[in-house]
Parts: C-alpha cells; structure tokens; sequence
C-alpha cells in the first residue's frame, strides 16, 4: 500500500541560543496510527511550498500561536506567532489548495485556514462571550485528553458521519472563527455559538485537539478520514 506522505507545519523553540523546528509527538502519533507518515515542514518561499505540494500527499497545520490580528484587520494587540513560522503556514496552505491536495486544520489550523479565506477571527472569546475556552484555565485545570464540552454536528458534512450528531471535545483556545469563510460548510458549533469545525472538498477543519483524545474512537476516525482522502 501507497505511504501517504504528510507535510506537518513547523513550530519553533529556542534551546541553548538554537532555535529548533519541531512539532509535538502527539500529532506524529495522530497520523502515524491513521497510516500516514508526517514529517515537519518548513517553506521560506512560495516556490518552497509548491514544492512541498508536489511531493507529500497532505497538509496538516498544528495548533500554536496567536496568528497577527493585522491579517484580518483587527487592532488587537497580542503575542503572535514568529514571522517566519506565520508566513510558512500560509504558504504551506495557499500551495496544498492550488494543487487540490488535502489540508486537516487543527486548532491555529482552523484559524489559518479561516484567515487565508478572507474571512475574521473572534480576538479573545472571554471578552467576546464571557466563556473560557481554554482548559487549562479552568480552577482546576482539566486534563488535556478530557473533553469538557460537547458540540453539535450539522447534518450532511463529512465531519458529521465521524462525530454523528453529539460529541464531546477538549479546548485549548482563546480565539475561534468569527465567520464560515466563503465557500466552506459549517460542520460543528458549540453550545455558546462558538464556530468548532467547518469543512470544503479536501478540506477538514477543527477548533479542538483531537491528537490529544485518540483514546476516543471519532477523533482517531477523523484522522484516517484525512489519510484516506490522501490517498485518493
């Protein structure tokens, strides 16, 4: 059988004045159990990125950083991603889509995605709609493979024939989609309107962190949906 091949964005860290590109091993064992083979990706030019789109047969963008509010015309001030990391994963994303390759966003990827379409984040959902979001701030903080709300599925989505019509999901953000980007169908909502997937031809998308909850069936089954749109 055909090893599907997966470009996985690269995120960074310094360590003893180096700094490292990486990615956690929770997203190598996320695909590598689905039957794909990740490798960290980093483009530093379009031409980079066409390149990557050439020769893996998917796009997988992580979670990580806040994505720079000047990109969707937002004056939120907040930490971002480096520039050079930001940069890469809209390349990444903008190549795998010209040649009609598969993308899985997860987390940030959700926003990226969200991002590269047009379309607006909302900047800080505790100010937006007084809820957290993110677990680790909970009092006390809720394990990382823990689901702590569930989300509603929308009928005749992909996404909907893995998770059916309820499931619950862990959350680690404190931002999300303000919009569906044009042309995408939204796939899950959570109960405070929060958008928590949408979905396109070859397109996945998801706020929470599944590589985080593969003891639970349907956020392994969303993998291996990926891997086997790779392979097609």
């Amino acid at each position: 059988m055909k090893t599907v091949m997966i470009a996985m964005t690269a995120r960074d860290k310094t360590e003893n004045d180096n700094r490292v590109f990486l990615n956690n091993d929770s997203y190598y064992d996320y695909i590598q159990n689905a039957g794909g083979f990740p490798a960290v990706v980093k483009a530093y030019t379009e031409e980079e990125a066409e390149y990557a789109a050439e020769v893996f047969d998917g796009l997988l963008i992580t979670g990580g950083g806040d994505i720079d509010p000047k990109k969707y015309g937002s004056d939120y001030v907040c930490e971002t991603t480096p520039e050079d990391i930001e940069a890469s994963d809209f390349m990444l994303y903008r190549a795998f889509r010209k040649a009609n390759k598969p993308v899985l966003g997860i987390c940030r990827g959700i926003q990226v995605i969200t991002v590269a379409e047009g379309a607006r984040l909302i900047e800080d959902i505790p100010t937006y709609n007084g809820n957290e979001h993110n677990q680790r701030n909970f009092d006390p903080p809720a394990e990382r493979s823990q689901a702590v709300h569930d989300c509603t599925f929308m009928n005749d989505t992909v996404i909907h024939r893995i998770f059916s019509d309820r499931h619950g999901v862990n959350s680690f953000h404190h931002q999300a989609a303000r919009e569906v980007p044009e042309g995408f169908t939204l796939a899950a909502m959570s109960d405070d309107g929060i958008i928590e997937a949408f979905e396109k031809e070859n397109v996945l998308a998801v706020q929470w962190h599944p590589e985080r909850m593969i003891h639970d069936e349907c956020h392994q089954e969303l993998a291996r949906t990926f891997i086997r749109m790779c392979r097609k």
